[in-house]
Formats: C-alpha cells, sequence, structure tokens
C-alpha cells in the first residue's frame, strides 16, 4: 500500500480523481474540494476531512476508524463495507449516502444531516444519532444497540428487523417508520412520535413506553409486558364481537 501526501492527494484530484489502496493515515485534508474522489480500500485512519467537500466520494472498504468528518458535504457518498468506529460526523451532510454493512460503532452523527441515507446491516452499536434529520433513511437489520436518537426526526425510517434494544429515542420523531419485527426490548421511548409506524411483530418489553402518540400505529403481534400494557391498550382498535 502506497502513502500518499497531501499534495499527491490534490495531484490526483486534477487527474485521475482516484487515491485507492493507498495509506493515508493521518493525512490532513480538512477544507479540500474532493467531490467525486475514489479512496476505496485505503487506509484513512485518523485522517482529518472536516470543512471539506466530498460529495460523491466512495470509500468502500476503508479504514476509518478515527476520522474527522465534521462540518464537511457528503452527499451521495459511499461508505459501503467501511470501518468507522468512533468518527466524528458531527453537522455534516451525508443526504442519500450509503453505509450498508458499515462498521459505525459509536459514531458520532450529532446534527448530521441523513435523509434518505442508507446502513442496511451496519453496526450502529452505540452509535449517536442525536438531533440529526434522519427522515427516510433505510436501517433494515441494522444492529443498533444503545444508539443514541434523541431529539432526531426520523420520519418514515425503515427500522425493520433492526436491533435496538436499549436504544434511547427519548423525543424521537418515528411517524411512519417500518418497525417491523424489530427488538426494541429495554429501549427508552419517552415523548416519542409512532404515528402510523408499523410496529408489527416488534418486541417491546422491559422498554419504557410513556407519553408516545400511536396513533394509527400497526400493533398486531407486538409482544410487551404490563408497564405497557396501558398506552398499547389505549391504542389497540377495539374488535366488534358478537352481541356488541
Amino acid at each position: 500500500m502506497e502513502r500518499l501526501s497531501k499534495n499527491d492527494v490534490l495531484a490526483l484530484a486534477r487527474s485521475t480523481g482516484d487515491a485507492s489502496d493507498s495509506d493515508l493515515s493521518g493525512i490532513n485534508l480538512r477544507g479540500g474540494e474532493l467531490q467525486g474522489f475514489r479512496f476505496d480500500g485505503s487506509n484513512l485512519a485518523g485522517a482529518d476531512l472536516s470543512s471539506a467537500n466530498l460529495s460523491g466520494a466512495s470509500f468502500e472498504n476503508c479504514d476509518m476508524r478515527g476520522c474527522n468528518l465534521s462540518s464537511s458535504n457528503f452527499t451521495g457518498a459511499t461508505f459501503r463495507k467501511a470501518l468507522l468506529e468512533k468518527a466524528d460526523l458531527t453537522f455534516s451532510t451525508f443526504t442519500a449516502a450509503d453505509f450498508s454493512e458499515a462498521n459505525l460503532k459509536e459514531a458520532n452523527f450529532t446534527n448530521s444531516k441523513l435523509s434518505a441515507t442508507r446502513f442496511e446491516k451496519a453496526e450502529l452499536s452505540g452509535a449517536n444519532l442525536q438531533m440529526t434529520d434522519a427522515g427516510m433513511i433505510r436501517c433494515k437489520g441494522a444492529v443498533m444497540t444503545a444508539v443514541h436518537a434523541r431529539g432526531a426526526s426520523m420520519i418514515g425510517a425503515d427500522l425493520a428487523s433492526c436491533d435496538l434494544r436499549k436504544a434511547t429515542l427519548y423525543g424521537t420523531d418515528l411517524a411512519n417508520a417500518i418497525l417491523a419485527s424489530a427488538d426494541l426490548q429495554g429501549a427508552d421511548i419517552l415523548d416519542s412520535t409512532l404515528t402510523a409506524a408499523d410496529l408489527t411483530g416488534a418486541d417491546l418489553r422491559g422498554a419504557r413506553l410513556k407519553r408516545t402518540d400511536l396513533t394509527r400505529a400497526r400493533l398486531a403481534g407486538i409482544k410487551y409486558d404490563e408497564g405497557s400494557s396501558d398506552l398499547i391498550t389505549r391504542y389497540t382498535p377495539r374488535k366488534s364481537g358478537a352481541g356488541a
């Protein structure tokens, strides 16, 4: 794996736009204009990509552990199967980006724009999604244990079959979200909005489900315990029977 400097990368940006399979660990590309640049398979551990324009860039299979990606534009960028443990992704734009099968354990997305971004089968345990604009994200099959999504807007999110055990969903807007067969055991779901959400077959045992709006939510086959029974019953349609 060839070691490249910042000047090497800038020269490539003016020619091939491709630094795949390179050693870029610790590199400082702060403020760079690298739209559509290819980093596939490169080592970017500890790199500084903050305040940069990397829209449409490709980071497939990159090692980006501990990277600083804050306050940058990653619209439409690809991070498939990338390693982003504990990366700083705060205040950035990732609209329509692809993090499928990426490792984002304990990554920090606070205040970032994530609408229409893909996280299918990604590892997001302990990730921070607080105050994100995450409408229509696609997370089917993702591991999101202990994820922090306080105050996030996740309207229409696809969270089907996600592992959301012990997730913090305080004040989270999940209207029209798909949570079918999701594991929400022990989740903190307080003052949240689940209007018209699909919770079919979801597991809510041990979850703190308080002051949450379940109007028109689909609740067939959900698992829950006594602590949530009053709220669930309130929103469960009554079936009319013979003699009613």
